[in-house]
Parts: C-alpha cells; structure tokens; sequence
C-alpha cells in the first residue's frame, strides 16, 4: 500500500492521461487503465487521438470507473461489428463515395451510447480529441461541441472512413499529424502526465510484404518519431509516464477487432510490473 500511495503522492496534479491512437490496438489501453486504477492513480485531465480520443472519452465521462466500462465494450466486440459487410459492401461504399471503404467507425457509436452524454462540457473532465483539417492539412484540437462527431473525426482514417463535417470542416484521424498528444496535455495545464500508446512502442519494426502493411508502417513511423520528438521536451517540465504496450501479436492488424482479450492482458500485465517498479524523482521521462 505504501509504493502504491506514494507514486499517487510524487505525480503532480492535475494528472493528464495521453492516450494515442491505434486502431484495435486501442484495446490495449484497456489493461494499461486497470493497472493504474490498481495503484490508485486517476485522470485529471484527458487527451487523446483516433481509438485513444475514444476511449479518452470514457475517462473523462467517468474517471474511476472507466477501465471496467471499457472492458465491458472491447470484450463485446468483433471486426463485423466495427466494420460491417463484406467485400461487396466496401466494393458498393467505394464506388458510392470514391474515397472510402467504410461509413463512418460504429464503435464511435458504441461509445457514444455507453457514456450517455451528447457534448463535451457534460464530461466530468477536460477533454481534447485531435483531428486534422483535410483542407489545410493543419492540426485541429476539439475541446467543445457534440461528442460523438469529435470522436468520428479523430478516428476517420482516410481511405478507410469518410472526413467528419464540424464547424464548416472537413476532419480526418488526428493520427496524421499528432498520433500521442503529450505536449497539447502539457498545454490543458497537466502537472504531470501518463502516457497510454498501444502501437508496440519498443518493438523493432517489421519490413512490410504486402501494401496495407506498407501503409501501417509508413503510420507507425511517423507516429514514433512524433511521439519521440515530444517526450523529452514534456520531460524537461513535469513527470511523464509512458506505460509500456502490450505483447506483440503476430498478424493482428489495427483494422481487426478480435483480439482485445489478449492485448488487454498483455498491457495489464506490463503496465502493472512498471507501476511496481518505477520511482519518480520530478520531472523526466519514465518509461521501461
């Protein structure tokens, strides 16, 4: 009980989580939640991207509880029930719209449905959702408005989902541009942060064999080398946690949903052993 309090008592407040964005990798924020519920360190504030403004929300709509009503929804899914039809449904939605495979991601929807609030200003805490203008390319920060379009913007993959129309614009997945957004939480006035990135943070790279890979690793780069970039310059002003990710899984892509139960153990595990382990002195960056 006494390293679990005083790893409460040596993170600053307000305590901002950072939860970066993944696809159904996501589910590995999940286990990463239960383990600091477990050493009783809650969000004070929440940012995050794509999956991670998604289960962002679910935070920042209920800070204790979170973690057991996120496994509640990442257990109950399947790939069909996020991107439904088959080949010829996407072949349909293709040459319907000419950008995209899929309407826009049901799980935004799901989400949505199981925190039972319509706007921003209704969750208990600060909340920012990343997206990307599609027209100017530049980095959209969402803090108000309608919930449910804020999450469909920030996890509308281009190719994948349609742009969301907000505010007389055109957003696509926040990932393009800020995939981990440490230093925007820094911005909300975090005293220290806790970082939740679920893309494989310390695994070496896989060269890509087909093109869908090809394009998940062009993503991947870009989101490390952004998260990277951050880390050291949040670092240098307030503690920063960053909570190691889940085991690889051979062959499971951010597109496919039905592996949450073992990346939610994976990532519970991990982040637990970190939690037990890590001494925070004042500001830096803690990682394994």
């Amino acid at each position: 009980m006494r390293a679990q309090s005083s790893l409460v008592d040596l993170l600053p407040r307000p305590i901002g989580f950072v939860l970066g964005g993944g696809g159904s990798l996501g589910a590995a924020q999940v286990g990463m939640l239960e383990a600091l519920c477990e050493v009783a360190v809650h969000a004070d504030l929440v940012a995050g991207t794509s999956v991670g403004a998604l289960n962002g929300a679910v935070v920042a709509s209920d800070p204790i509880g979170a973690a057991h009503r996120l496994s509640h929804i990442w257990h109950g899914l399947e790939t069909k029930m996020v991107l439904p039809g088959g080949i010829w449904t996407r072949v349909r939605t293709v040459l319907r719209s000419r950008t995209n495979l899929y309407d826009s991601p049901r799980i935004s929807r799901l989400v949505s449905q199981a925190i039972g609030v319509t706007d921003i200003c209704e969750l208990q805490l600060p909340y920012l959702a990343m997206a990307v203008d599609a027209d100017t390319t530049r980095t959209v920060q969402i803090t108000d408005g309608p919930l449910l379009s804020a999450m469909l913007a920030s996890s509308a993959i281009p190719g994948v989902f349609p742009a969301i129309r907000r505010d007389g614009r055109d957003l696509y997945d926040g990932g393009l541009s800020v995939n981990t957004p440490i230093l925007e939480a820094l911005a909300m006035g975090a005293g220290s942060l806790v970082v939740l990135d679920c893309n494989y943070p310390d695994r070496q790279l896989t060269r890509p064999t087909t093109v869908p890979e090809a394009v998940l690793y062009a993503a991947t780069i870009a989101a490390r080398q952004q998260m990277e970039r951050d880390l050291p310059m949040a670092g240098q002003q307030v503690p920063v946690l960053v909570l190691p990710g889940p085991e690889y899984i051979a062959n499971l892509s951010p597109l496919d949903f039905s592996g949450a139960t073992p990346l939610i153990a994976s990532a519970y595990d991990a982040s637990r052993d970190f939690l037990s382990t890590v001494h925070v002195q004042g500001p830096g960056v803690y990682r394994c």
